[in-house]
């Protein structure tokens, strides 16, 4: 497919759109990781990162996390793109906990005290941030 463009749209820099910078460099994208209490390494590879985000949540879930956030982000840069609605780091939590919400009906039952840990956690943090 021909673009007319393969710059990232929500950045001033203009970077190139990789995989990489989409999913880990872009900074709408490492805000919205960062509302989850995940911070992007500077210097790592994606793997590592991945890696990375898995020993600091430390659930058995991690795996789901990483896909919603992923995919939340992507609406949310789409949404820029093709509606012209502004990416915010705020819509983007909230389709993530909407889709997390979504998948309660599939997850094991053994997870459902990990999964209410998590998501109280992700709360507090939530709480303390605002208040800075």
């Amino acid at each position: 497919m021909d673009l007319p463009s393969y710059t990232c749209d929500l950045c001033i820099l203009q970077k190139e759109e990789t995989l990489e910078y989409l999913f880990l460099k872009c900074n709408f994208t490492k805000n919205c990781w960062a509302s989850l209490g995940l911070q992007v390494p500077r210097r790592m590879r994606p793997l590592q990162v991945l890696k990375c985000f898995k020993t600091n949540m430390n659930v058995p879930f991690f795996m789901e996390i990483i896909v919603l956030m992923a995919w939340s982000s992507c609406t949310g840069r789409n949404d820029w793109i093709f509606n012209e609605v502004d990416p915010k780091v705020e819509s983007c939590k909230s389709k993530f906990i909407h889709e997390f919400a979504l998948m309660f009906h599939r997850v094991k039952k053994s997870y459902f005290p990990q999964i209410h840990t998590w998501l109280d956690s992700i709360v507090q943090f939530l709480l303390v941030s605002h208040q800075h």
